[in-house]
Order: structure tokens, then C-alpha cells, then sequence
């Protein structure tokens, strides 16, 4: 019991003795580490995507004796291919000017977009990113006179260390057609990424 004690009051009285140290440095001292920031890495971004636009199948769940289309929910209604160019940093942030060709079978609408996009591109591993692009502009309708409105677009979607993505994406016209009041559509698509 008394050998606690004594061994309390040896460390007290030897941290008492210790002393520091101040070193000092004569010459130049570099920095070795790489610094990484936003814009350290910026240059051209282009994109390409091909999509299908789907529309909900309105014979589902029907006994259709022809083996129509009547077992799938969602059915192909047209074709849309686009593309952008613009700048980006470092690969993860992009802005980009766009324009395509959107056709919509049901709504017999063809249109072109016109927009600007943001793009944000972060990494999820070594081979694969997780993007979302954001669009905004104007849609202009082929054959229908001076329709046109605002138009919207928003893309989720994965890339692999190619560049080449999938995605799903909602796409909104600003214009109605015959009895729709806005015309919309969901795609699903393959893009193409060119960071320079």
C-alpha cells in the first residue's frame, strides 16, 4: 500500500524535470503534397445520349388473344437523341449548352430542346460515377406552328470509367397537345461523356 504512493510522487517529481525543445528550421521548407482544387483541372465537356421515352401500357393486366403488349407495364414511345457541349473541373462539376430531337409517338409530337445543363458527376468508386444533370430552356415543336415552351430536364444516372452511362430521366415541354395539358415524358437512355 505505501509503494503506490511513492510510485505517484516519482512520476510527479520526473515530469517535473522533463524540459522542451524549440527547433529551428534555416532553410526553405517545400511542400510536397499535391493540392486538388475545384478549378485546378478545367477544360472542354461534350455529351452525347440516345433514350426511349416509355409511356404507361394501357392494355396491362388484359387477356389480349394476339399476345399484344399486354403483359408489360410501360411500352416504347419514340426516340430522343441529343447532345452538349461545355466545361467542366475536374471532371465532377460541368456546365454545357444542349440541344436534340425529341420524338413522341402517342402525342405525335417531335421537338427540339434547346438548354443549358448542369452537370454533377461525383465518383462512387475507382470505376463509376453517379451523375444528375440538371436542364433548363425552351422546347420548340416541329409542324405545329410557333408552339413552343419552357422546357425542363432531370437525369440520374451511372457512368463507368469509359464514360459511357446509363440513366433514367423526366422530361417536361411547357406546351400542351390536343387534349394534354403539359406534355411530359420518362426515358431511359445511354450517354457518352468527353472530358478534355
Amino acid at each position: 500500500m505505501k509503494l503506490l504512493p511513492l510510485l505517484k510522487y516519482l512520476l510527479l517529481l520526473t515530469t517535473f524535470c522533463g524540459y522542451s525543445q524549440t527547433v529551428f528550421v534555416t532553410g526553405d521548407v517545400k511542400d510536397t503534397r499535391e493540392k486538388h482544387g475545384l478549378f485546378d483541372e478545367a477544360g472542354m465537356f461534350s455529351n452525347f445520349s440516345f433514350a426511349v421515352p416509355f409511356r404507361g401500357n394501357p392494355d396491362y393486366g388484359t387477356n389480349d388473344p394476339d399476345g399484344g403488349n399486354s403483359g408489360t407495364w410501360f411500352i416504347p414511345d419514340g426516340l430522343n437523341v441529343q447532345g452538349g457541349f461545355g466545361v467542366h473541373t475536374t471532371e465532377t462539376i460541368a456546365l454545357s449548352l444542349n440541344t436534340g430531337i425529341d420524338g413522341l409517338i402517342t402525342p405525335k409530337l417531335v421537338a427540339v430542346p434547346v438548354y443549358g445543363s448542369l452537370l454533377i458527376n461525383p465518383a462512387i468508386n475507382e470505376d463509376s460515377t453517379l451523375y444528375i444533370q440538371i436542364g433548363i430552356g425552351k422546347a420548340f415543336a416541329l409542324g405545329r406552328g410557333d408552339l413552343s415552351g419552357l422546357y425542363q430536364k432531370y437525369r440520374i444516372g451511372v457512368a463507368n470509367s469509359d464514360k459511357m452511362g446509363v440513366f433514367i430521366e423526366a422530361n417536361y415541354y411547357g406546351f400542351g397537345v390536343y387534349d394534354i395539358k403539359q406534355v411530359s415524358s420518362i426515358t431511359i437512355g445511354i450517354t457518352l461523356f468527353n472530358f478534355d
